[in-house]
């Protein structure tokens, strides 16, 4: 387990330990200063102003629930087996929790699952990284956190001097099936083409792993993916197989969800996110997982495109 995972695991472990605390010191026959001591720990992040903006409900039942798909990763990922969910939206989940002055019920669930889940009220907040589009935004509020879009790769030294999508005329462009990047290469070759210059060699590849070692071995020269997905398999691949060009193609809102009939859990989201931004931590967390250059410095509502 790499720093990074060690971190996460931490802070879920803290909080375990800080409620676990928080219930011994209350049931133990110790004096006033011991109690008081014991309730100042376990609430030392909470912010009074924050915690009176949550609905009545939250607060009488003192605790959040947090849904989220376990297989985006390092937004949430899970080691091996375990039921157990780590990532930026763990330690996001936690965060504006302890801000709150609550619980964090973190529950894995699917992708699919989520809009209905919060539509039922059966989940307080899917926090999933969930691109805020316009059918999207018919059915739940957005809480926008971060922004992703397609992102440039290259070998490092970056010998073919690609460093935006008007360099890839003439090149071999990796790109994984099924996703955006297929539709954003193919416009970029009719742009490449209507403006006089050599079509690019679009190589579309069943799996990720396969584009990667086309890059790897010469018979691409760029790949696009997903900034999230780019970014962190280039950490994982122990950085020295590609790196990030250029700036990200369409930056994209995502953000947290919920119920569109909670304005006041969706407004005390919002203030607590930009707590967060505020105060440094909601980069720290970012940076823990090389993941800043998504980073807002703003967090809106229903801001998506």
């Amino acid at each position: 387990m790499n720093t990074r995972r060690r971190s996460a695991w931490r802070k879920a472990s803290a909080t375990v330990s800080i409620v676990l605390l928080f219930f011994l010191a209350a049931c133990s026959g110790s004096d006033d200063n011991d109690e008081q001591s014991g309730n100042s720990n376990a609430e030392s992040k909470k912010d009074s102003d924050l915690a009176a903006m949550l609905p009545d409900d939250v607060q009488q039942e003192g605790s959040i629930t947090w849904s989220m798909e376990p297989f985006y990763p390092p937004f949430s990922l899970s080691e091996g087996d375990s039921n157990e969910v780590q990532g930026i939206n763990v330690d996001l989940a936690h965060e504006l929790s302890a801000l709150f002055g609550v619980e964090a019920n973190i529950q894995p669930g699917k992708f699919d699952g989520l809009i209905p889940g919060i539509q039922s009220e059966r989940i307080d907040v899917g926090i999933a990284t969930m691109a805020d589009t316009k059918e999207r935004r018919g059915k739940v509020d957005f809480v926008d956190y971060f922004q992703s879009g397609t992102a440039i790769f290259v070998k490092p030294e970056n010998p073919a001097g690609i460093n935006a999508m008007s360099d890839l005329c003439g090149k071999q462009v990796g790109v994984v099936k099924g996703t955006f990047q297929v539709n954003d290469a193919e416009a970029q070759n009719e742009r490449c083409q209507k403006n006089g210059n050599e079509a690019m060699d679009i190589q579309v590849f069943d799996k990720q792993a396969g584009m990667l070692l086309a890059l790897k071995s010469g018979r691409s020269e760029v790949m696009l993916m997903d900034y999230v997905a780019g970014s962190y398999a280039a950490t994982t691949e122990g950085g020295d197989a590609f790196v990030q060009t250029g700036d990200i193609e369409d930056p994209q809102r995502k953000g947290m969800i919920v119920s569109k009939d909670r304005p006041e859990l969706r407004d005390a989201l919002q203030a607590a996110m930009q707590k967060l931004v505020e105060n440094g931590r909601y980069e720290e967390v970012l940076e823990e997982w090389d993941q800043t250059g998504g980073a807002l410095d703003t967090i809106t509502i229903n801001d998506g495109n």
